[in-house]
């Protein structure tokens, strides 16, 4: 079984274009940049996001601006060559937070902390407004998506420029974008992402996503049990043991509603453990992700003695089931395994909804590995707006590197090989 392979889902789909370019790429395309979801023809967006990624439809990004609390805004861009729509892009427009970098770095400590005070002027820290090409809020290549068969290198140049047309717009309302954060890409587009380099984006890899194949022949939670060694298998059943008084139930949205309260508690429980936040969502997004994507959308509460200690979310599309924001009552979550059960609810799942993968994201790596996922590498890119500052980015993100864990495989051999 060889989880790296990691599929992209692709669709070729034609769509229409109304009105006049707002600018003519050297890729050759149409540029037209939008700031409102009223200002799009969401049929032919839709076109050509359905396939592709959830976090790029139409219905998604209504759930997020309609609870937005001025902290996140979106900018969209739709790419044409003639009358066709050939691509899509969303923005984020959001803030970056980082811990001390100085606490990480080598040699003179100094040296660091007074250039990160120069970036953000916040200490040691750093935090700044960025704009994101990708999700914020999720792990992967949610940024843009061309049709099928599309030269990648076109494409890529098309979305640069889309970055510079929205860049200096915000500039002249005099909203400055400081940076610009591109996210997050697997092994398969790597040949691409010259085109950022070339452009004086800084490189760097992230923590690898985890993701966990399910087995077509899993009908049950039991069968994967059973595919499971002698020790891994005692594992799982531990962990059930530990949280057999925990109550896990699906939460529609007025429930998720009625304990809103509560779930920003535990949210915030688990964001401000992040040395690295890049924007940070607002809770009202939960309640309107349920109403408009019903089943689509999982939202999950695990309850002790009717008390909320724990809750999983994650959307379902093009067969899998991607793990969302969980929030943890840290004091119980040794007694209880609450982490540990929520990973387990995740495989158990995408059983039921006849999955082929779940991606875990990138967090926990080696409790996620004891589950069954696999790392698969994941790329990001930096560029600060002024020339002096990007530089000192590039260093300080050169030494940002993945962490270190150790890779368990859970599976029998025969179901590893």
């Amino acid at each position: 079984m060889q989880c790296r392979n990691f599929q992209e889902f692709k669709a070729s789909l034609e769509a229409g274009s109304e009105g006049s370019p707002y600018k003519k790429s050297v890729a050759g395309l149409d540029i037209r940049i939008h700031e409102s979801l009223s200002e799009l023809d969401e049929k032919r967006w839709n076109s050509i996001a359905a396939d592709q990624s959830i976090f790029l439809q139409t219905d998604y990004f209504e759930a997020l601006t309609e609870s937005a609390d001025g902290g996140l805004e979106y900018r969209y861009a739709c790419f044409f060559e003639g009358e066709e729509l050939v691509g899509i892009a969303a923005f984020q427009i959001t803030y970056c937070e980082t811990a001390d970098f100085s606490s990480n770095m080598p040699g003179n400590k100094l040296f660091f902390s007074i250039f990160a005070r120069k970036l953000s002027r916040n200490g040691g820290s750093l935090r700044f407004t960025i704009m994101v090409l990708g999700n914020a809020f999720a792990t992967g290549e949610h940024g843009f998506v061309f049709r099928d068969g599309f030269d990648k290198n076109r494409a890529y140049g098309a979305v640069l420029e889309a970055v510079e047309l929205i860049s200096d717009k915000e500039k002249a309302r005099e909203n400055r974008i400081s940076a610009v954060l591109i996210k997050d890409f697997y092994p398969e587009s790597f040949e691409y992402c010259h085109n950022f380099t070339d452009e004086r984006y800084a490189e760097f890899l992230v923590d690898p996503n985890m993701i966990m194949p399910i087995r077509a022949e899993w009908e049950n939670f039991e069968d994967y049990l059973a595919s499971l060694t002698t020790k891994y298998r005692t594992k799982a059943k531990g962990a059930y043991k530990k949280s057999a008084n925990i109550e896990v139930r699906e939460l529609d949205f007025e429930e998720i509603k009625a304990n809103e309260e509560r779930i920003e508690t535990l949210y915030n429980h688990v964001y401000d453990k992040a040395d690295f936040k890049v924007g940070k969502l607002n809770l009202g997004a939960f309640v309107n992700l349920k109403r408009k994507m019903d089943d689509r959308f999982m939202f999950k509460g695990l309850f002790l003695d009717d008390k909320l200690v724990g809750f999983m979310s994650g959307f379902e599309y093009n067969g899998i089931l991607d793990a969302h924001f969980v929030g943890i009552d840290y004091d119980l979550n040794h007694q209880y395994a609450i982490y540990s059960r929520m990973l387990y609810e995740y495989v158990g799942e995408a059983i039921k909804r006849k999955c082929n993968k779940v991606s875990f994201g990138r967090t926990a790596m080696e409790i996620k590995s004891t589950v069954g996922a696999f790392p698969v590498d994941l790329k990001c890119y930096l560029r600060h707006r002024s020339a002096a500052p990007n530089h000192l980015l590039k260093l300080l993100f050169s030494f940002i590197k993945p962490s270190n864990f150790d890779q368990k495989v859970p599976y029998k051999k025969e179901v590893s090989s």
